[in-house]
């Protein structure tokens, strides 16, 4: 079935939305305190009340570690009892957290 041009034009940029935010939420999170890739993900649907789904943020892992914004820490256990490995944010994270902030609030004064 066919969807309407309109509908079709809001998924799209609720898909956009969501990958340019993934880096900043996941920052964001990991500003707080270290955690595990699947606590990640449900915590930002559960903060979100669903709203943001992030089926798979290895992709952004990837990237924020390349970049020196995140560090994996030791493997231990997580809330479950299974060892995990969590992740932290490092002062360069903190600093490209900040920026992202910025420019995230920027853009929405401007959209509002």
């Amino acid at each position: 079935m066919n969807q309407p041009q309109n509908n079709k034009t809001a998924i799209s940029l609720e898909d956009n939305l969501k990958k340019a935010l993934t880096e900043l939420l996941i920052l964001h999170l990991l500003s707080e305190r270290d955690y595990f890739i699947g606590e990640l993900t449900s915590t930002l649907n559960d903060r979100s009340n669903g709203a943001l789904n992030i089926v798979f943020p290895y992709g952004a892992i990837y990237r924020l570690q390349q970049s020196n914004y995140i560090t994996e820490s030791d493997k231990r256990a997580a809330p479950d009892g299974r060892r995990r490995q969590f992740f932290s944010i490092t002062a360069q994270g903190i600093d490209y957290l900040n920026q992202l902030r910025n420019i995230y609030s920027s853009f929405i004064s401007g959209v509002e």
